[in-house]
């Protein structure tokens, strides 16, 4: 049987498989995934490792694969906002998200699941920083960076990587897409979320591109994914809408 392979932001790591399920009832065995930081599975694709479809945190990177022509055709898929993730111990609103950040007795974390190194992951605490005027180095140096199942320890299987180290090792506030918080909070209950003020919020606007050699089972989650359905579904699950999105090819 010949491998369909759908390698995808790290992420989708969660809500992938379940995009699968809702497409097809039950994931086809000839499609297999793999997860990673977007820019360097964009690396892999052009050094020619095998590629039927590709979704990533940035539309960059499907885009530049089409120019290039190893992939087919490509398209936005929708919008990932940061989102703060914190405590319900907390009081926490959009309003005072920025002073919780900056309160150096709460713990700081910030997934780079999605946000990609090659695309500066730390651009929002860039933004931070220049916004409240505190030191960049010193606002790293205290964020701990959660890498969403790439490291040591590791959450236990069948719990969410934020959702147990938030349970289990004292982080009060952690950045991370909205997709992710959601998936964090059905994992532990004691957490929630709350937007960020606009003039810091960093977005992912994912894309998704397949390719030519994609069979018929993948050209139709293609097209079901930036279906109405599919777009509802994702609504659901954390992104929203981009009104721009061009339309499925």
């Amino acid at each position: 049987m010949h491998r369909q392979s759908i390698l995808a932001a790290g992420s989708m790591l969660g809500l992938l498989p379940k995009l699968l399920k809702n497409c097809f009832g039950t994931t086809p065995s000839s499609i297999t995934t793999s997860y990673g930081p977007s820019g360097a599975l964009r690396s892999k694709i052009e050094e020619g490792q095998s590629c039927a479809l590709f979704i990533s945190a940035s539309a960059v990177h499907t885009d530049a694969l089409v120019e290039k022509r190893i992939l087919q055709s490509s398209n936005l898929l929708g919008l990932n906002p940061t989102v703060l993730l914190h405590q319900k111990s907390l009081t926490v609103s959009e309003e005072s998200a920025l002073h919780c950040i900056l309160d150096p007795n709460l713990t700081l974390g910030m997934s780079t699941t999605g946000l990609d190194p090659s695309a500066d992951e730390f651009e929002i605490l860039d933004k931070i920083s220049s916004i409240a005027g505190v030191n960049l180095q010193a606002l790293r140096s205290r964020t701990r960076i959660i890498t969403g199942g790439r490291e040591t320890p590791n959450s236990p299987q069948g719990r969410n990587q934020y959702g147990w180290i938030m349970e289990t090792q004292d982080v009060d506030l952690l950045l991370t897409f909205q997709s992710n918080a959601i998936e964090a909070i059905a994992d532990n209950p004691q957490l929630q979320f709350c937007n960020l003020p606009e003039k810091v919020r960093v977005n992912g606007f994912y894309g998704i591109g397949i390719s030519s050699d994609a069979d018929q089972e993948l050209v139709r989650f293609y097209h079901w994914v930036l279906s109405d359905v599919g777009q509802e579904y994702l609504r659901e699950n954390g992104f929203e809408a981009i009104t721009n999105s061009r339309s499925a090819e």
